[in-house]
């Protein structure tokens, strides 16, 4: 069979784009061969790798199917608590977090046992307790089963991160549009990273581009700890983090002379608030990506704010695109405009 073949420490970043693209062949178990990891894949394609792979024909081992959550409930659950059954559920790490109806309830902690089981690398199943909500866009959670911690380490786009999935936001799902950014980035640019986090977009652009300078700002103090950490962790040389509000940070970062070939302003409910302050710590050709949540037919509002605050700052907009980040709700998009200002 198919499969492709990648040095050892590629390895996560290969497996992020087979899964983000469907190229996974999940009915075969992967290989080790020296110093590198062999995929099955279901069909070749043109690799868009910065580094070398190999498409090779190997006889791979069959894979026992894992079941799903749905599928390990059944017959544990009544026919309307299997209807009540939320079955999909995000994997941070070792933690897996999911969302119980009051209905099932009472059955919570038999969900996240199964989970465990039939997921032997998670530790902790937390259930949410309240939306994303306040300032820091945090979100209560419970231990319904396993090791009562909200942290955990992430390996995302060949990186480690250290998160807190209680007091810091954090989301998986951005992780393939991380990488569309990285993929963007030219050599000796200077980056603003606004609304940081714990670091996800200054560390991976710090590992995998020829940036300059990184510079990210975060107004989450454990967002900030975590981020600085990560830094460490990851031994990033380029990255400066600051912790502040964007609106006061970045006056100052105009003030002392500070310019940037790009910004990223990954804040979908609020990014639109920050705009004015990006635009002005823009270098002629910057590249800003704005993203927003819009309902689907209503996509090309999101554009609209970005040529709003580009004629406010005095700047053209030379270029632009809007791409879909990922679905927030039934026909509710994220979106992020790619708008080039001079």
């Amino acid at each position: 069979m198919l499969g492709i073949k990648a040095a050892l420490e590629r390895a996560q970043q290969v497996k992020t784009y087979l899964v983000a693209h469907g190229l996974l062949d999940r009915t075969h178990s992967l290989a080790r061969a020296e110093g590198a990891i062999i995929f099955p894949v279901v069909r070749e394609f043109s690799a868009p790798f910065d580094f070398d792979v190999e498409f090779v024909d190997i006889e791979l081992d069959e894979r026992e199917q894992g079941q799903s959550l749905r599928e390990a409930m059944s017959g544990a659950l009544s026919e309307d608590e299997m209807r009540d059954l939320i079955a999909a559920y995000d994997i941070v790490g070792s933690i897996a977090i999911l969302e119980i109806p009051p209905s099932l309830e009472a059955k919570e902690a038999l969900i996240g046992e199964t989970v465990m089981r039939i997921n032997t690398a998670i530790r902790t199943v937390l259930k949410k307790t309240g939306v994303h909500e306040g300032e820091y866009r945090t979100q209560r959670m419970a231990c319904i089963a396993g090791e009562d911690t909200r942290e955990s380490v992430v390996i995302e786009n060949g990186v480690r991160l250290k998160v807190n999935v209680e007091e810091a936001y954090y989301s998986v799902r951005m992780a393939s549009e991380r990488k569309r950014i990285i993929a963007l980035v030219r050599p000796g640019e200077r980056i603003l990273c606004l609304f940081s986090g714990v670091g996800p977009y200054p560390v991976a652009l710090s590992r995998h581009t020829q940036a300059s300078r990184i510079t990210g700002v975060e107004i989450n103090p454990k967002a900030h700890e975590l981020a600085l950490e990560n830094a460490a962790l990851n031994r990033c040389t380029n990255v400066s983090l600051l912790l502040g509000d964007a609106l006061e940070v970045v006056p100052r970062l105009a003030q002392d002379g500070q310019a940037f070939d790009r910004i990223t302003m990954p804040l979908p409910h609020t990014a639109h608030e920050f705009l004015d302050a990006a635009i002005s710590v823009s270098a002629r050709g910057a590249t800003i990506h704005y993203y927003s949540f819009q309902r689907e037919g209503e996509l090309g509002r999101a554009l609209d704010a970005v040529r709003d605050a580009v004629r406010r700052g005095g700047r053209e907009l030379v270029a632009h695109r809007t791409v879909k980040a990922g679905q927030h709700a039934p026909r509710v998009w994220r979106v992020c405009v790619d708008a080039q200002v001079r």
